[in-house]
């Protein structure tokens, strides 16, 4: 399942507003005299989900032919530090394509006369911000980077006091990071269950299941200084209650609630509930929907009769123990 990502893009420190923007538009060569000119930059998308690369484009007309650095300073530091080096076009034009694994502001400097000999390794030394800008910086740009939530494993279908489990990951892994478990109740998320992750970014989230009923569930997380919001909805948590049913195949045959029994109708027969209500019924590790549309069974202990289309799907015959929700 396609991770659902939710970036959160308040907060962040004067490295620049959120909206894509681009300086290189216009762009011209500077004159022979003057001090070199700030260098004009675009970032292709400045809200990024973990994984994704950060992708940086401009001209650094007093660098053609040399090297540019892209540096990094993490949201709430001080220091910038290089993440990554291109050669510059003999029309200035260079590119940038990183992985950022937090949030934080990014910036494009190239000293002038700084083409490297052949063969040179430049210094990879922080520089502290809030020093002079060196000749040849770009603005400095706000960059927001979302954790990635994966669901590796689960068990949603229970029945009701059993344990439902949901097990998986947070990226990039970081030990202590906050995940919760939510179900979808009266239009609000509603928690069922908090774990931290391990030094892999791995969590475990356990939910017993008390209340009878199906509902979509997701997996939160609420975002730190590093890393804005994400969440993952592994599927749908459904809570069974036991009920003694039996199959009938009077295929044919009219049905209370109106109709007749057909071979491939997925109906059950109940003595109270609604005709139309939909039923989840369990079975083993089967599970599937089907609808009231007849009255019985009208024999002592057993609540449902269940069509032969609905016992095929889960493998039932004759009498025996279901799961029922609602």
């Amino acid at each position: 399942m396609r991770p659902q990502l939710t970036l959160r893009v308040a907060g962040l420190t004067a490295a620049g507003a959120l909206c894509a923007g681009s300086d290189v538009a216009g762009a011209q060569a500077p004159a022979s005299s003057g001090s070199a000119p700030s260098i004009p930059m675009s970032i292709a998308d400045r809200q990024l989900a973990f994984g994704q690369p950060l992708t940086v484009s401009g001209r650094a007309w007093q660098a053609a032919g040399g090297v540019v650095t892209l540096q990094f300073r993490a949201r709430g530091g001080s220091v910038w530090r290089e993440a990554a080096r291109s050669t510059v076009a003999v029309d200035g034009r260079f590119r940038f394509r990183k992985l950022l694994s937090s949030s934080g502001a990014v910036r494009v400097v190239a000293a002038p006369g700084a083409s490297p000999r052949a063969g040179a390794t430049a210094p990879r030394a922080p520089v502290p911000a809030g020093t002079s800008m060196p000749a040849g910086t770009s603005r400095e740009r706000g960059v927001v980077v979302a954790a990635r939530v994966a669901t590796l494993s689960s068990r949603l279908d229970v029945l009701r006091g059993r344990r439902a489990m949901v097990a998986g990951t947070v990226r990039p892994a970081v030990a202590g990071r906050a995940v919760a478990l939510e179900r979808a109740e009266g239009g609000r998320w509603v928690g069922l269950a908090t774990a931290r992750t391990d030094a892999r970014g791995s969590y475990r989230l356990t939910f017993v299941g008390d209340e009878t009923g199906t509902a979509p569930v997701r997996v939160r997380f609420a975002g730190d200084r590093a890393n804005s919001p994400a969440q993952r909805t592994p599927g749908r948590l459904s809570v069974f209650r036991p009920a003694m049913a039996s199959r009938y195949d009077l295929y044919g045959g009219p049905l209370a609630c109106g109709g007749t029994l057909g071979y491939d109708s997925m109906v059950v027969a109940h003595k109270s509930l609604p005709c139309g209500t939909k039923v989840m019924i369990r079975y083993g590790e089967r599970t599937v929907q089907a609808t009231v549309r007849d009255r019985g069974p009208f024999v002592g202990g057993r609540e449902f009769d269940l069509s032969g289309a609905v016992a095929r799907r889960l493998g039932f015959e004759g009498v025996g123990r279901i799961g029922v929700s609602p």
